[in-house]
């Protein structure tokens, strides 16, 4: 069963998470309005990738499940890590905060301890990025919406290519009218 995932989002929990190095304001956007949203376009999951918490997900999960308008979007709990080198890693399916300021290859550990997947996301964008770090992640964002200049996604995809890897894309939307931009058909099977 196909579904249409949004995979790279963020709402004003992401305030204040962002990391010392960065401005504290991250996003405007409500839990109200992204659902809202996510529900006029369609959307069947929304994965909110914070940066550095699961604040958010949470808020958004508990209005959706009291307001019967939003009954079929699925929400699903995601963080966008920071990592010691400023880059970030996306992680999916986890059910703890994952503390920014590890290592990569400390943020895959406790990602995979978590039952989770990992993703690079921008990874070749001029800020934020893993580079050649990306292949030890589980997928590649090969196109993010928000990357300024035309090569980072084209060499993201060509990278993704060369190592063989699951290729997603992410609106990396921290304004209203972003979300949704880049969606993901995900295929569902259910085991009987």
């Amino acid at each position: 069963m196909p579904i249409n995932a949004e995979l790279h989002c963020h709402n004003s929990f992401s305030n204040f998470h962002v990391g010392d190095d960065e401005p504290p304001y991250d996003c405007d956007v409500s839990i109200r309005d992204q659902l809202e949203r996510s529900h006029n376009l369609g959307l069947d999951a929304i994965f909110v990738t914070n940066h550095n918490t699961l604040d958010g997900y949470r808020q958004l999960l508990e209005y959706k499940n009291d307001h019967a308008k939003f009954k079929n979007i699925n929400v699903f709990p995601a963080e966008e890590i920071t990592t010691d080198t400023g880059a970030h890693v996306l992680a999916y399916g986890i059910h703890d905060v994952i503390s920014p300021g590890l290592s990569l290859e400390e943020v895959i550990d406790e990602v995979k301890k978590q039952g989770g997947v990992s993703s690079a996301p921008h990874p070749f964008s001029l800020l934020d990025a893993l580079r050649g770090g990306a292949k030890k992640c589980d997928m590649v964002e090969v196109f993010n919406s928000n990357n300024v200049d035309i090569l980072s996604n084209a060499r993201a995809t060509e990278f993704a290519l060369d190592n063989n890897m699951i290729q997603v894309a992410g609106s990396d939307s921290h304004v209203l009218s972003t979300l949704g931009r880049c969606v993901n058909v995900l295929m569902i099977f259910y085991l009987l």
